[in-house]
């Protein structure tokens, strides 16, 4: 008597390299999904240490910026990098070109705009109460206190105070 192959044969195989092929490809959104998911709350998570360390810098206010000036700015480059920016001194507000202590990236695919009007978030100034500035702040900075951040399908409104 001959003994029977042990093993599978070429049509197993093929079945259960097609069932293989159609799970990843019903996969393959809710994966993406997950990953714009993350993306967003990681670049909220730095978009709050920004906002916090920025209102910290504001508050400190080393040297005595007054009257509603930047005494204080958060900016965001076209790179997603923000950046933290202080006042150089009493008659210099803070700007997007002042002494930078704090960097932090942002997601390469995280957008970040205003909620009121869709526009692209540059730059938040903030006075020496950690308000948003009133006077003398930089061109293209908002003070707004409402933003929104999305990736992909993902989004999430941040309001700050």
């Amino acid at each position: 008597m001959r003994r029977q192959a042990r093993g599978f044969s070429l049509i197993e195989l093929m079945i259960s390299v097609a069932l293989l092929a159609f799970l990843v490809l019903i996969a393959g959104p809710f994966t993406s999904a997950w990953s714009n998911g993350a993306k967003v709350r990681d670049a909220e998570g730095v978009l709050n240490q920004g906002i916090g360390r920025a209102k910290a810098a504001a508050l400190r206010n080393r040297y005595g910026i007054v009257d509603g000036k930047p005494a204080a700015t958060l900016c965001l480059s076209d790179s997603n990098l923000l950046s933290l920016h202080e006042a150089n001194d009493k008659d210099t507000p803070a700007t997007c070109l002042t002494h930078s202590p704090w960097q932090a990236q942002l997601p390469a695919s995280v957008s970040v705009t205003l909620t009121a009007d869709a526009s692209t978030l540059s730059c938040l100034s903030f006075d020496n109460h950690a308000a948003p500035a009133s006077a003398s702040v930089p061109s293209g900075c908002s003070s707004s206190t409402a933003l929104t951040l999305a990736a992909g399908g993902e989004n999430v409104a941040l309001v700050f105070n």
